[in-house]
């Protein structure tokens, strides 16, 4: 049997052909009788297109709703997500940066947990703030004490420290949780982040006196490292991410006799980069709660292998360029290496 195609006009085109032989015999009771069903299928076709016209028009009316209602759902979905990033922003100024990304991706867990971990804790407070508080305007103490612990926390979360707290005019950071690059880098990490802390507050008591600040802050820095109980502390309505431990005591005790404008660590901290830094060896230290003598070292300047500077660039726009290899492990210094290589060719290409 042969394959029969559906026409949709097929009614239509016999109806003509039968005009053809209809006309063609000039019968007038033939015409006639043709014209009438010529005019009732003409009718009924009429009656389709409008039919076709009106189911057009209610799906294009269904169409142009549903177009708008997605406008204005996409548009509430970009207005929620702008407020869902700034208030991931603004949670972020309250959490280390760790904890705050990982938080977000969904990595990190809420509960009411600690573990021993060895860290490598780092301690500074400003000397004599009391004094330096009560010499000052309450709006200028702000503005410098603002200007201190920003430029601070830069150097910190560069050298991949977890910010642990600010308590006054003291700052407490530690290294080796949630992200740890090996208990040595750890400590190496530490005590980089202390001495570029060091030389940037020295650029800052400068810029502070040109503008008026005549005793700018002075600080001292201690570090230890040892095993600390580090988690979520607190209750299940609110918690607390830190450390506690004898050892964080040791860094702050550290700190707290440590020279104006000085560094000191403990052994522990620095066997691991005694390579990095001149230190000169302290009298021993006896602490309560502590149940060694605390062999205490006091960091002088940096050693000259201890910093390679493969680029060292400065332009008009403040545009300045170095790397500190002995902070970067082998992993990362190819990365590093690949990412110079296609700036570098990025810039040429320019």
């Amino acid at each position: 049997m042969a394959d029969q195609s559906f026409d949709l006009y097929d009614r239509e085109k016999q109806l003509l052909a039968e005009g053809k032989v209809v006309l063609g015999t000039n019968n007038p009771k033939g015409v006639l009788n043709y014209s009438k069903r010529l005019y009732k299928d003409f009718s009924r076709v009429v009656r389709e297109n409008e039919d076709l016209t009106r189911h057009s028009d209610r799906q294009e009316r269904r169409l142009v709703k549903l177009n708008k209602n997605l406008k204005i759902q996409t548009k509430e979905l970009d207005s929620r997500k702008t407020e869902l990033e700034e208030l991931s922003g603004q949670l972020g100024k309250y959490l280390p940066p760790q904890i705050h990304e990982a938080l977000f991706r969904g990595d990190y867990d809420t509960k009411v947990a600690t573990q021993r971990k060895k860290l490598t804790v780092f301690f500074s407070d400003i000397k004599n703030f009391t004094q330096i508080s009560e010499s000052l305007q309450p709006e200028a103490l702000t503005d410098y004490l603002n200007e201190y612990f920003s430029e601070m926390t830069k150097i910190a979360v560069r050298h991949g420290g977890t910010i642990d707290k600010y308590i006054g005019d003291a700052m407490m950071v530690f290294f080796g949780d949630p992200e740890s690059k090996g208990e040595r880098d750890d400590a190496r990490s530490c005590v980089l982040m202390a001495i570029e802390m060091h030389e940037k507050l020295q650029q800052l008591q400068h810029n502070w006196r040109k503008r008026g600040f005549e005793n700018p802050f002075e600080v001292r820095m201690g570090i230890n490292t040892g095993y600390c109980n580090v988690g979520n502390f607190g209750s299940e309505q609110r918690l607390t991410y830190t450390i506690i431990g004898g050892e964080v005591n040791v860094a702050q005790r550290l700190e707290a006799n440590a020279p104006v404008g000085g560094i000191l660590m403990s052994y522990e901290t620095f066997a691991h980069v005694q390579d990095l830094v001149e230190a000169e060896q302290l009298k021993a230290m006896r602490m309560k709660g502590i149940g060694r003598d605390i062999k205490v070292f006091s960091v002088k300047a940096r050693k000259n292998n201890g910093v390679v500077k493969l680029i060292e660039y400065e332009s008009a726009k403040g545009v300045s360029i170095s790397i500190d290899l002995n902070s970067i492990n082998r992993k990362d210094r190819s990365g590093l290496a690949r990412q110079l290589k296609m700036g570098l060719k990025k810039i040429e290409e320019e």
